[in-house]
């Protein structure tokens, strides 16, 4: 593949418009209620029929005919009941400013709008909060080869343009999108880019914030502030026009509440480390005490949710958020080695232990209300053999 360059628009400045396509029409039809799970802090379920949802409260319909009102601020999530979409099926992906995707069937920008479609009608956010899109489209790279090979120091937008030998970049100022065309502006002169070439766009933006509700939808996962549904549509942070995402009603697929409200465990440094391996010279060796100490690794599925790994003999302390209720984690062993004891202590008082060997994850919920500091510490088994490193599967601290 020959190495990508930056360009100007010179090339295509003839480009002419083909490809007749249709932009997706506006106005998502009403769908019919969902039906979805509804789980509260306290561990119970609610099945039903959802009615809305408002910043303060849940509205379903149970399988009885009756109505329920439940207060956001005890539901940990919702959960739909249909099969979520594969994103990788579709034609264009989204990357937000914060991170977050989405992919759909089509995309366009008129003005400040970004409209993306999807399987039920257009989601339309402000265009200042798409980072990128990745197109399916001309040349011979693997989608979104482009991203690994952006330039530093890049002052503009980008447009990428697929080649038969890979792709190019081309900075410009993007205005527009349409099923046809890219409408850039170069040395003040305004050219339309043949949409079939393109396979990536990057406008040169700063990043937000990635905290706020995880919101799953058709197509990818986003975050926002506040959370409103009703049988008209899904809407995101819609009191805040720079902000402002509107989605089909059938796009909803659930929302943790739970994750805007958690802090994760493995994100936070100790306040106090003491770590003694079984071979307690081997934390004198330049270099090689670090690999001791406790580590987050992603979790299984992504690198949104971070796990601990902890190794025998440690004892770390955390403090904890002032506005900590509950602790919520798994706990397992690596297999093949031995037994560990891990014991959690909350202000001096201890709230858990228990010997984790192998078999399924050990759950672990205690409340921390009120607590200041959390100790955590995985010992060497009961028979003080050696011990493996014991894993914290998403230790959360939720709120």
């Amino acid at each position: 593949m020959r190495f990508p360059r930056l360009t100007s628009c010179t090339l295509v400045r003839t480009a002419l418009v083909v490809l007749l396509g249709v932009v997706p029409a506006r106005g998502a039809t009403t769908a019919a209620p969902p039906g979805v799970v509804v789980e509260l802090d306290d561990g119970t379920r609610h099945a039903g029929t959802l009615v809305a949802i408002d910043p303060r409260t849940v509205e379903i319909t149970g399988a009885d005919g009756a109505a329920r009102a439940l207060p956001v601020g005890k539901v940990r999530a919702i959960v739909g009941q249909a099969v979520p979409a594969d994103p990788d099926t579709m034609q264009a992906r989204l990357t937000l400013t914060d991170g977050t995707t989405l992919a759909g069937e089509g995309f366009s920008v008129a003005g400040a709008t970004a409209t993306l479609a999807l399987p039920g009608g257009p989601a339309e956010m402000p265009v200042a909060r798409v980072r990128e899109v990745q197109f399916v489209g001309a040349g011979t790279a693997p989608r979104g080869a482009w991203l690994e090979a952006v330039p530093d120091g890049v002052t503009s937008d980008l447009v990428v343009v697929g080649k038969a030998d890979g792709f190019e970049f081309v900075e410009c100022a993007i205005t527009a999108v349409s099923a046809e065309t890219v409408t850039v502006i170069l040395d003040e002169e305004t050219i339309p880019v043949r949409r079939s070439k393109v396979v990536g766009l990057r406008w040169l933006r700063r990043d937000s914030s990635a905290a706020g509700t995880v919101v799953r939808v058709t197509g990818g996962l986003l975050k926002a502030d506040a959370v409103a549904w009703t049988p008209a549509g899904l809407v995101l942070d819609g009191d805040d026009a720079e902000r402002r995402i509107t989605l089909p009603p059938a796009a909803l697929e659930g929302i943790d509440y739970a994750a805007g409200r958690t802090t994760h465990l493995a994100t936070l440094a100790p306040e106090r480390l003491e770590v003694d391996p079984f071979f307690g010279a081997l934390r004198d060796v330049t270099g090689l005490a670090p690999s001791f100490a406790p580590r987050a690794v992603a979790a299984d599925g992504g690198n949104v949710k971070l796990d601990l790994v902890i190794r025998p003999r440690t004892v770390a302390t955390w403090r904890l958020p002032a506005q900590g209720r509950r602790l919520r984690t798994r706990l397992v062993s690596g297999s093949g080695a031995g037994p560990a004891v891990v014991t959690l202590t909350l202000d001096g008082r201890p709230v858990f232990e228990r010997v984790v060997s192998g078999g399924e994850p050990v759950p672990v919920e205690i409340d921390v209300a009120g607590g200041r500091r959390l100790v955590v510490t995985v010992d060497f088994g009961p028979a003080g053999g050696m011990a493996g490193a014991v894993r914290l599967l998403e230790p959360v601290i939720e709120q």
